[in-house]
């Protein structure tokens, strides 16, 4: 079976990167594929935008500023894409699909990842069984609600 867009949630865990090696494994060959690699930022660690005041950004701003806020958080995803994009560079080796880095903003990863899948035509997500949050049984919390939550294939790594 060949798969057209394949999403592998990323964060930073083991599981997280032999996820990538095996979904690269899966499209590499292909040109037309593409692997959307992605990391889910969590609203909660974002800075809120009610309380900011100077906390040490190069430029101040007024508080509740909603277009300093917003350079805010597309710097904050500027940031996790360029992480990202290391990661995936290292990792390429010789696949000839497309490689796409990304970072969402959510209320939790698995709101972040079932809202990923169903506006980006995703056809199969490849995940660590584990990842860096809490675990619940034999699949992390977030690889389970994610089985559950969306309509395509999960394929889960260790």
């Amino acid at each position: 079976m060949y798969f057209k867009n394949i999403l592998v949630p990323y964060d930073e865990s083991d599981h997280a990167k032999s996820a990538l090696h095996i979904a690269l494994g899966l499209a590499g060959p292909y040109e037309t594929a593409k692997v959307h690699v992605v990391t889910v930022i969590p609203s909660a660690s974002l800075p809120n935008p009610t309380l900011l005041g100077d906390i040490g950004l190069d430029t101040p701003y007024a508080v509740g500023d909603p277009v300093t806020y917003e350079r805010i958080l597309d710097s904050v995803v500027e940031n996790t894409v360029s992480d990202i994009q290391h990661v995936v560079d290292e990792s390429r080796d010789d696949a000839k699909c497309k490689i796409v880095a990304d970072a969402v903003i959510s209320n939790s990863a698995l709101e972040g990842i079932v809202d990923y899948v169903s506006s980006r035509d995703i056809d199969l997500v490849v995940m660590g069984r584990r990842g860096l949050g809490a675990l619940r049984g034999m699949l992390g919390s977030v690889s389970f609600g994610v089985l559950r939550s969306v309509d395509v294939p999960v394929l889960t790594v260790k």
